[in-house]
């Protein structure tokens, strides 16, 4: 947990980095295309020459950055309020840049340097470059805030999918814990029938089946997934373990097309079905029982069939826990396009299929 934090903030101090970069080189190429415009003017209407105003519009570019990094900075402080404040706050903000860069410029051009082309100091001239420099800052602000909506709107959306997916992994998670103690419950407690009836050689296969088993699933994260050849994998060990118990009233049949064996499964999703084939099966029978465990290539989905040819399950007992544990972890995990439909066979037994998209590994 402590890691997938530090990455977690490792890549959110990227991004801030990043973004911080992208704010100084959009007002560095602000700034740069308003000398330009204002170089152009310069040489089309202005009375003095480009060489004595050039530097002083780069003057004024320069003081204008800085108050653009200033603006940013106090924006980037206001991100918690609204947007719509966040706005108010910009052009209120555009306003004040201009007066602050205007009064800079004309005390430059008229009192500490001036130019005597440009005459006395005139209030029209400067309300005139004042509104200039507000269209300017304006332009910014505009594009400021625009950048800063969309950074926000990823951000929202980053953590909509983060929070979706802990959830998920979650649920997942709780789900397959609720199957993990009634599962060892039952085999303790027929590895305790085995050492009772002094069937001691079965009762040590079962312990090391169980011992194997365990060490298999504590391998996996527990909301996670793994192959459909893994999943097999693990029921035949289960299986193993009631077949030392049950003997020869316990047959297995298992078939998976290999193109399968790579279809991502939630861990244990099968546990619940077989679990319930023989427990409501083989052990209220002294007939012999076979579980068929199959898959199969629906195209773009997988057949997942559990069935036994056993009895109907008795009444009262029922398999309604098991059944729902699998159907909310196959709605979450495939985002509601799993289903599991189960019910007895006309033939006899009981019959549960699972329906999903399929995701190879």
């Amino acid at each position: 947990m402590d890691k997938a934090a530090n990455v977690i903030g490792e890549e959110e101090s990227l991004r801030e980095r990043s973004r911080r970069r992208a704010e100084l080189v959009l007002i560095l190429a602000f700034w740069t295309f308003a000398i330009l415009m204002l170089s152009l003017r310069a040489m089309l209407i202005d009375i003095a020459p480009l060489s004595v105003l050039g530097p002083r519009r780069l003057f004024a570019a320069i003081v204008g950055t800085f108050l653009c990094l200033a603006a940013a900075r106090l924006l980037r402080a206001l991100r918690n309020r609204s947007f719509p404040e966040r706005v108010v706050w910009g052009v209120m903000g555009a306003f004040v840049m201009a007066v602050i860069l205007t009064t800079c410029t004309m005390l430059l051009n008229r009192v500490i340097l001036p130019v005597p082309e440009l005459g006395e100091l005139d209030f029209a001239e400067s309300a005139q470059w004042a509104l200039v420099w507000l269209g300017y800052f304006l332009a910014w602000t505009g594009t400021h805030l625009a950048l800063t909506y969309h950074w926000e709107s990823q951000d929202h959306q980053r953590r909509a999918a983060l929070l979706a997916r802990t959830t998920r992994e979650a649920q997942m998670a709780a789900l397959r814990y609720q199957l993990s103690p009634h599962f060892l419950f039952n085999t303790l407690n027929s590895i305790s029938s085995l050492v009772g009836e002094e069937r001691n050689e079965d009762a040590e296969t079962m312990l090391l089946n169980l011992a194997t088993f365990i060490r298999s699933t504590l391998t996996d994260e527990p909301g996670g997934t793994i192959s459909l050849r893994e999943e097999i994998e693990l029921q035949r060990l289960y299986l193993a373990i009631e077949q030392a118990r049950f003997g020869e009233r316990l047959k297995v049949e298992i078939e998976l097309p290999l193109q399968l064996t790579g279809v991502r499964v939630p861990a244990l999703i099968l546990q619940p079905l077989v679990e319930n084939a023989v427990h409501h099966g083989v052990a209220r029978s002294e007939a012999p029982m076979t579980i068929r465990i199959a898959a199969a290539d629906r195209g773009d989905r997988v057949s997942l069939v559990v069935e036994d040819d056993g009895g109907p399950p008795p009444a009262g007992t029922g398999t309604g826990l098991g059944l729902a544990n699998v159907r909310a972890r196959l709605l979450a995990q495939f985002d509601g396009e799993g289903s599991l439909e189960a019910g007895q066979r006309p033939e006899g037994g009981y019959r549960a299929e699972l329906l999903f998209p399929r995701k190879a590994g």
